[in-house]
């Protein structure tokens, strides 16, 4: 009898208690987010016309807000939910991945399990056996060598809605951070930190079998921390103190949703936290420094990279030798 955490935005969830395993995942809180991203035009040093007649740092080359929206008082709908959107970027791929799996995963549980929309799953979608066939995170199997099951819950969601909930937050700050990190950077953030998330999970959650985004999307949250640390001095005020609640805010709450309102066994709190610690450590060697002649430089990448390193070694081990699960593969 599996129990699934699918999580919200997260990983969404089936209680683990059904005989017919077709549990009840609950729907997860919304990400948060600023408004649309607008980087500034040209090359060098850009900022707003207005902070710089105040006296305000300006915003450096490099840097592309998470706040501010192009346009007049009210953004356009593209700014308002994939603000700097464009067609070839890994944000509009690996959403397009993600929309096509779920719906191999309603084929393939309508035709060879208890069908496309489970009674129990009010997330719009099939029951645990289906993921489990589809490659979710499912401790037994990864310790039998299906290592893949590390990566593949990202492109794997529980039902309608819980990819709704993950795509609206992924494409709100994804093209963003795209932007901001580089494609290579932000490709090795998203899934080292989903990879990540999938190491806590199993630590945690050795029973659970888990799909979803969202632990790969704390892991961006985490980045992007660790990027406001290393660059705090070269941001105007305005802008990084709004963009630093508005990180602790989605944190917050989609953590307290975890915890208080998602139902018994419903979301895998364990896999965003661990997405949030890996990607707070590889921030450090991956995102962007704003002044690539800081002397810090070195150092961060250092910590970066030997932090996660290090952590990665310490959970593999307890994967594979210490950690047990009920189940089997």
């Amino acid at each position: 009898i599996l129990q699934l955490e699918l999580g919200m935005s997260n990983i969404h969830g089936f209680s683990a208690n059904n005989d017919d395993n077709n549990g009840a995942p609950s729907s997860g809180g919304g990400w948060g987010g600023g408004g649309g991203g607008a980087p500034q035009q040209g090359g060098g040093w850009g900022g707003y016309g207005d902070l710089e007649g105040q006296g305000e740092i300006p915003i450096p080359a490099g840097h592309v807000s998470l706040l501010k929206v192009s346009g007049g008082a009210f953004p356009d709908l593209c700014d308002l939910f994939c603000p700097r959107f464009r067609y070839l970027c890994f944000t509009t791929i690996i959403s397009a991945i993600q929309v096509i799996m779920l719906i191999v995963c309603l084929i393939v549980g309508a035709t060879k399990f208890d069908g496309a929309f489970v009674k129990g799953n009010d997330m719009g979608g099939p029951g645990p056996q289906t993921f489990k066939y589809m490659g979710a995170k499912y401790l037994p199997c990864i310790q039998e060598g299906q290592v893949y099951r590390f990566v593949t819950p990202i492109v794997l969601h529980g039902g309608i809605l819980h990819l709704a909930s993950n795509l609206f937050f992924q494409c709100r700050v994804g093209f963003i951070f795209e932007l901001r990190w580089g494609l290579a950077n932000y490709i090795l953030t998203y899934v080292l930190t989903g990879i990540g998330a999938s190491y806590f999970s199993c630590l945690m959650s050795p029973n659970s079998i888990s799909v979803g985004a969202s632990g790969a999307l704390f892991g961006l949250i985490g980045a992007d921390i660790s990027y406001l640390i290393m660059n705090w001095q070269y941001l105007p005020g305005s802008e990084k103190y709004q963009e630093l609640c508005i990180v602790i805010c989605i944190l917050i709450i989609n953590f307290l949703f975890g915890m208080t309102g998602g139902g018994e066994g419903s979301i895998d709190n364990s896999a965003h936290f661990g997405g949030l610690v890996f990607g707070f450590l590889i921030g450090f060697a991956l995102t962007n420094l704003l002044q690539a002649e800081d002397p810090r430089g070195k150092m961060y990448r250092a910590i970066g990279w030997g932090s996660y390193l290090a952590l990665s070694l310490i959970c593999l081990p307890c994967i594979f030798l210490v950690v047990h699960s009920n189940g089997y593969c």
